[in-house]
């Protein structure tokens, strides 16, 4: 099988990412609500407006439950909020009853073959959570990466092994380990089973990954809805690319949506961009 490695960033853009020397229009156009009944939590991403975190919060809040913040750190920028910043989003989280997840950056793998790197994430979550702690987050989620979907059975009882010490840090440092959202990716999620019986952490279900995979999503849902407490939903071409939902055929939609039953945790719309958002939570009211 080719290996595909799913990311969120492959198509975020700087028009999507916002100018800080260009400050955005005050009004942006509106998006379509879901008004069906629901149990789940509607999520949307903190880039859907060409504008910052603050301001992309402060205009999806009407239209959303809770707001995925998608954090990226890199040597050429960072996308961290000041503490001003987590103390506005900390009251439009209690002016809006909205929660957020916070997605930790990907650009480094806490699973990696240098020890270097592993710690290098490592001390980048521990930062999150910490800056992140008024938010009281509804979840962390967590890729852990540093594997692939070839790798050989030494390679990832190895990772395995590199893994264990860091998650039970990380299960330390929050204030409730379940909220510790293990995302699946381009690998079997099986191979995660033996971290999962000794931390207590939830699972981030990404149907957009299953997809791209050829993985059994069926399975997948049965198997792990009852620990599930995020889902990511969107658009997928069999790519790594995070499109509208309009490009999942309406029929497998409404089988997921159906499949998940009773579900009341949060349900993300992860795409990235104004029109893609748009389209997505159309296509999703039509779907419920």
């Amino acid at each position: 099988m080719k290996t595909i490695r799913p990311s969120i960033t492959t198509n975020m853009t700087s028009d999507n990412l916002g100018d800080p020397n260009n400050p955005p229009p005050a009004v942006f156009p509106p998006l379509p609500f879901v008004t069906k009944p629901r149990r789940f939590r509607l999520g949307l991403t903190s880039y859907v407006h060409a504008a910052d975190l603050v301001t992309n919060v402060r205009h999806l809040a009407p239209f959303a439950d809770d707001i995925e913040i998608v954090f990226f750190e890199s040597k050429e920028s960072s996308n961290f909020p000041n503490q001003a910043e987590i103390e506005e989003l900390r009251q439009l989280a209690e002016q809006h009853q909205l929660t957020y997840t916070i997605h930790f950056p990907i650009d480094k793998a806490l699973g990696s073959v240098d020890r270097g790197e592993r710690e290098q994430f490592l001390s980048t979550a521990i930062r999150i959570i910490e800056f992140c702690r008024p938010l009281k987050p509804f979840g962390w989620i967590l890729h852990l990466e540093g594997v692939d979907d070839a790798a050989s059975d030494a390679r990832v009882n190895a990772w395995r092994r590199d893994l264990t010490p860091l998650l039970r840090v990380l299960a330390g440092i929050v204030d409730d380990p379940t909220r510790i959202c293990v995302e699946n990716l381009g690998y079997p999620f099986a191979w995660c089973e033996p971290l999962f019986l000794d931390h207590p952490f939830s699972i981030c279900l990404d149907l957009g990954h299953l997809l791209q995979m050829g993985y059994d999503w069926r399975r997948h849902v049965i198997q792990w809805l009852p620990r599930t407490r995020i889902i990511h939903l969107y658009g997928s071409d069999k790519t790594s690319r995070h499109y509208s939902l309009e490009m999942t055929p309406m029929p497998l939609v409404q089988e997921f949506l159906k499949s998940l039953g009773p579900y009341s945790e949060v349900l993300t719309l992860e795409t990235f961009g104004f029109e893609d958002t748009k389209s997505s939570l159309a296509r999703l009211q039509a779907c419920l």
